[in-house]
């Protein structure tokens, strides 16, 4: 069982510090591949980030994976980490808007849980390694429930291209 690194209660989603708008400025993901409903949290000194994601019932990924039990795929969980990741070196290393992370790798990706919607997920997560003039990073986290379940943890590498 993975630890939670913090309590969703603590970064209600009402609270937001990014929208959904403003990630874009910083990850080049749009429509139904943005996994970032919004970032609620940010603070350099802790080295967090905190995102929100709130997987609807009627997504383009629900009708066919899994019919009739809609299961929220663990590659869009992948994702929502990387995308999490990115914008966290972004933010910390005060890259150039506009310059582009890219999803290099993977290592130790847990699924300890299933996600259905309608549902809200926190992604929060801390920068292991940071190479600024590289562009580059490793970066833990963990994908929550409101009750702290982890249902996702890995660490994502990233690189400027």
């Amino acid at each position: 069982m993975a630890i939670p690194i913090l309590s969703p209660s603590d970064y209600p989603t009402d609270r937001v510090f990014m929208t959904a708008e403003d990630v874009g400025r910083f990850n080049p993901q749009r429509h139904e591949f943005l996994q970032l409903t919004s970032i609620l949290h940010y603070d350099k000194e802790a080295n967090l980030v905190v995102a929100h994601r709130r997987v609807e019932e009627n997504e383009w990924w629900s009708r066919g994976h899994l019919p009739g039990r809609p299961l929220f795929p663990g590659a869009m969980m992948v994702e929502m980490l990387a995308q999490a990741g990115s914008l966290h070196s972004h933010l910390s290393f005060d890259f150039p808007e506009g310059s582009f992370i890219g999803f290099t790798g993977l290592d130790k990706v847990r699924f300890r849980g299933m996600v259905s919607p309608p549902e809200d997920l926190w992604i929060a997560g801390r920068i292991l390694q940071g190479y600024p003039t590289r562009h580059a990073f490793r970066w833990y986290g963990q994908i929550l429930r409101s009750d702290a379940t982890v249902v996702c943890e890995g660490v994502v590498f990233g690189m400027g291209f």
